[in-house]
């Protein structure tokens, strides 16, 4: 079974997007910020992660830097309200296992269809 972990400080949209998850079949795991991401990551082993860009501690950089330090290597998907320029997101999926993003706020089919497309 697929695993996805759903990385969010925002508890309701954390609890929903975990829940659509379940609703289609993966298995999850949740996280509330950059440091509980990764003290759960290696017990969890996710194939995919949902990570918000905006949260209180480290940073999406940090994280990503950290992520490498460990065993397990997920495909990244990034949730950020940012709207970026084309060089932007070229150098966003240049950052570690990054190979998405979706623009908050988003439609749950979107999100689901990307987690689908990374994990086939």
């Amino acid at each position: 079974m697929t695993k996805v972990m759903v990385v969010d400080d925002e508890q309701d949209l954390r609890e929903m997007i975990n829940l659509m998850m379940k609703k289609e079949g993966y298995e999850t795991e949740m996280a509330e910020n950059g440091e509980e991401f990764l003290e759960k990551i290696d017990n969890f082993d996710p194939d995919v992660v949902t990570l918000d860009v905006m949260m209180p501690g480290l940073t999406t950089k940090e994280i990503l830097t950290k992520l490498q330090e460990k065993k397990s290597n997920p495909k990244i998907i990034l949730l950020t309200v940012v709207r970026f320029s084309d060089e932007e997101k070229k150098k966003i999926l240049e950052m570690g296992n990054v190979v998405d993003y979706i623009t908050k706020p988003f439609e749950f089919d979107d999100l689901i269809n990307t987690v689908k497309k990374t994990t086939s």
